[in-house]
């Protein structure tokens, strides 16, 4: 797996950054690992660490808001959280759904980042479970399952070559994001990817961590279907009682309209 890591080229590079939204990140392809498809497909799905740093749902639930962490290491001033009235929307659907829907990449100006996107995988990490994001674009969609929430990197290849074991999941990519300069990285770089931020994925916030990612390119119909189905095979969707509004008190919603002003009460959301 280590030895057969490579750097994609400066063109195709910039497209994943923009599908991704972060434009500090290096991203590494990773060849899929040779398993049997039959012995993926019977494979259990993979597991989450438990015995890690992780931030609790109610704190992802207030950053959303702009509202401050009751533990610190949440969230980060460098990268948004904060959702407006749409991103509420769309937040709301993707925690009973277990993927979210994104319009393009999800970036906005007016926070320089993809705050949908930041939020919805610190959902997923709080829950111990893999995101599932689905990136809507003119002529064909992009599915991507980040496998970083279940901080287990040491399995993050075996993780990969589950998901792609799967009925309907041929042709997925398997990629890594470093957080770096954004330039191109050496042979001994590369190889040092995983190994060097083991003991991270333990105490860091998932802001802080690189993400590994299966990704495939779908039409619109299939690109959903696929969704639904590593939803379903993961379990990431939320059910019943626990699906619940995040416009409600308890779960950190102010008694204010999104994008009333912080001079009159609010939380500038917008």
């Amino acid at each position: 797996l280590i030895s057969s890591l490579r750097i994609y080229t400066t063109s195709y590079m910039a497209l994943l950054l923009l599908v991704y939204g972060r434009p500090s990140h290096a991203v590494l392809r990773v060849a899929a690992p040779g398993r049997s498809p039959l012995a993926c497909a019977s494979a259990p799905p993979p597991l989450a660490e438990k015995q890690c740093w992780r931030p609790t749902i109610d704190d992802v639930d207030r950053i959303s808001w702009g509202r401050p962490a009751k533990r610190k290491g949440t969230g980060s001033r460098g990268q948004p959280h904060r959702l407006n009235d749409a991103e509420r929307t769309l937040y709301d659907l993707a925690r009973s759904k277990g993927f979210v829907e994104v319009a393009g990449s999800g970036w906005r100006s007016q926070r320089a980042d993809a705050p949908l996107v930041n939020t919805f995988r610190s959902w997923c990490d709080a829950r111990g479970v893999a995101a599932i994001f689905l990136h809507k674009g003119s002529d064909v969609d992009q599915v991507v399952l980040d496998l970083s929430p279940l901080r287990r990197p040491a399995e993050f290849a075996n993780a990969a070559a589950w998901a792609l074991g799967q009925e309907g999941t041929e042709g997925g990519q398997v990629e890594a994001s470093e957080s770096g300069d954004g330039g191109e990285e050496g042979g001994g770089e590369a190889l040092e990817f995983l190994s060097q931020r083991v003991d991270d994925f333990l105490t860091e916030p998932i802001h802080r961590l690189p993400m590994y990612t299966v990704t495939w390119l779908r039409p619109r119909p299939e690109a959903k279907a696929l969704a639904k189905q590593l939803a379903a095979l993961l379990a990431t969707g939320q059910s019943g009682s626990t699906a619940k509004k995040g416009r409600v008190k308890s779960l950190g919603g102010p008694n204010i309209k999104p994008g009333k002003s912080r001079r009159h009460g609010g939380y500038g959301i917008g």
